[in-house]
């Protein structure tokens, strides 16, 4: 009965650490942001690993303050980012159907975007015909 007990706690234990564990590699770290022309928004760029920005159309132009400092790739509506340096730190402009959203690119270990989803302020408005 004693080892019962014993092997009850243990598995019990390792379901709880396997189901943590699992949960936790689950978890997407999406991030909603709205292109704001006044602001710029923060993007933090883990060194060695990509972090992909995605806009709700293919921008039409992009400026990358310091292109030593990131590689950029444009793959649709996306842009994908990898820092070169581990203290890298620009700004970057792109530019969606006449309006400019600008960010401001950060390379950071403890805190990091994997996904930035991009949205216009206009969608949330509702449009009312006027005659």
């Amino acid at each position: 009965m004693k080892y019962l007990r014993i092997f009850l706690v243990y598995l019990v234990s390792f379901m709880l650490v396997f189901a943590a564990a699992f949960k936790s590699e689950a978890k997407s770290s999406l991030r909603i942001v709205k292109c704001d022309e006044s602001k710029m928004i923060d993007v933090f760029i883990k060194p060695n690993f990509g972090t992909i920005i995605n806009f709700p159309v293919k921008p039409d132009n992009v400026v990358l303050g310091g292109p030593r400092q990131f590689a950029i790739e444009y793959i649709k509506n996306d842009l994908a980012l990898t820092a070169l340096s581990s203290n890298a730190n620009t700004n970057l402009f792109v530019y969606l159907l006449g309006r400019r959203c600008g960010f401001h690119l950060i390379t950071s270990v403890s805190q990091f975007d994997n996904l930035v989803q991009v949205r216009d302020p206009e969608d949330t408005k509702i449009k009312v015909p006027f005659e």
